[in-house]
């Protein structure tokens, strides 16, 4: 942080630095009017994604990086190797959607828990909360979204239910049709529309269903949707269509 200068005492004012990471340039542009227009608050420098960000001195000098979820999803995992390098020392603020939300893995908590200061709130809220949002980061507080913390902890209470039991589990992996079937089923497709859907016969559907809950240490068919949304395959928003009826 700066002081600005040439001001009586009475007046300094700390100023926070800021650097915006947005790819949608409307997005992006009123982000850095709204911080901008904040008197405690500057913007250093902004990019189009991540890739964009290392190119830029402003990255190593702002005091907060304020990043939408979609600049994100890169393949360049270079980029990632570096930033990764720097991750200990940055205060970052995520703005997000209801379904990124939703779609952070218990995977991904070591790496955010790797930052400095972190933050998610969702990027459709008042400009107030993007403000205050910033300035709590800046001073080292976590700041996240109630809905997102909930998503967390249910997905951890499951992933630690199903996840690292390989010996309940034979230590056997399911095939690629496996995983289809076991999909269609935490959507609550019953069998025969499994066997219309991916163009098998019933019996072999009701096999690989026998096959799943055989590898998978599991005895009934709620069981596995409750495994397939523990792991991921299918989204916690997603939930079994109650018209449907099992076979």
């Amino acid at each position: 942080m700066q002081v600005a200068p040439d001001k009586p005492d009475s007046e300094i004012l700390t100023t926070t630095k800021i650097c915006v990471v947005s790819p949608f340039e409307p997005l992006r542009l009123g982000l850095v009017q709204t911080i901008n227009n904040t008197p405690d608050l500057e913007v250093c420098g902004e990019a189009r994604d991540l890739a964009d960000l290392v190119t830029k001195a402003a990255f190593r000098v702002a005091d907060v990086l304020v990043v939408d979820s979609g600049a994100v999803p890169i393949e360049n995992r270079g980029v990632y190797i570096q930033i990764y390098e720097w991750l200990p020392q940055l205060k970052v603020l995520f703005l997000g959607s209801d379904e990124d939300t939703r779609s952070i893995s218990p995977e991904d908590i070591p790496t955010y828990m790797r930052l400095k200061t972190v933050g998610f709130i969702l990027k459709d809220g008042p400009t107030t909360r993007l403000i205050d949002s910033i300035r709590l980061v800046a001073a080292g507080t976590f700041v996240c979204e109630i809905d997102l913390i909930r998503h967390i902890l249910t997905r951890l209470t499951q992933w630690a239910q199903y996840a690292g039991d390989d010996n309940a589990r034979n230590g056997q992996q399911l095939s690629e049709r496996e995983t289809e079937v076991l999909t269609l089923v935490a959507r609550g497709y019953s069998n025969k529309e499994i066997a219309h859907e991916l163009f098998l016969s019933e019996g072999t559907v009701k096999a690989h269903v026998s096959h799943i809950m055989a590898k998978l240490s599991l005895d009934r068919r709620t069981d596995l949707v409750r495994y397939a949304l523990s792991t991921g395959l299918v989204p916690l928003q997603e939930e079994p269509d109650t018209e449907r009826r099992t076979a």
